[in-house]
C-alpha cells in the first residue's frame, strides 16, 4: 500500500521483476503493487518492506515491525528522491508561482488528503522564509516531511 501511495503522489511507477523467467510476465506500468497476482513478482521496495513470500497464506508469515533499513529508505532513498523530484504535483505548484500557504495547502491535500491546520501553515511559511533554500528545494523538503509523518505512513 505504501509504494502505491507514493506512486500516486509522485506520479511515478515501480519497477517490478520476477525471479521466474516467464514469457508472459508483463506488468503494466500503472500496475498497483497490491494487485500483483504472482508472488514471484517483486521490487526492491516490496522486498525491503516485508512482502510475504505467500508460501502459507498466514499473516504470521509477514513481519510488520519497522526496521532500520525501512526507516532509512523513507528518509533518504534515491529512488524516492527521484520520484519526488519528477512529481507533477511539485512541478504544477512551482510553475504557478504560488505563495507558501498555497503550496502547503496543495501538498497537504495531495499527500495527506486534508487541509493543513493554521499552525502547520505558519510553520511552513516560516521555513520557506527563513530557509536559504530555493522555493523548489523547500517544497521538496515539505514533501519529505509529509511522507515521513506518522499520519501518512499509517493512513496510506
Amino acid at each position: 500500500m505504501l509504494i502505491d501511495a507514493l506512486d500516486k503522489i509522485t506520479g511515478g511507477t515501480e519497477d517490478y521483476s520476477s525471479a521466474i523467467p516467464e514469457p508472459f510476465t508483463y506488468i503494466p506500468e500503472n500496475q498497483r503493487s497490491i494487485a500483483l497476482e504472482d508472488g514471484s513478482i517483486t521490487s526492491t521496495f516490496l522486498e525491503l518492506f516485508g512482502r510475504s513470500s505467500r508460501e502459507t497464506g498466514l499473516e504470521s508469515e509477514r513481519n510488520n515491525r519497522p526496521s532500520a533499513d525501512q526507516r532509512l529508505s523513507l528518509l533518504n532513498s534515491s529512488q524516492t528522491q527521484r520520484k519526488i523530484e519528477q512529481s507533477p504535483m511539485i512541478k504544477n505548484l512551482m510553475a504557478a508561482g504560488k505563495d507558501p500557504r498555497e503550496i502547503a495547502t496543495g501538498m497537504y491535500l495531495g499527500i495527506l488528503s486534508r487541509f493543513p491546520t493554521e499552525d502547520e501553515l505558519k510553520i511552513v511559511e516560516g521555513y520557506f522564509q527563513s530557509s536559504k533554500l530555493s522555493r523548489r528545494e523547500a517544497a521538496v523538503d515539505l514533501v519529505w516531511s509529509l511522507i515521513n509523518s506518522a499520519e501518512f505512513l499509517y493512513r496510506h
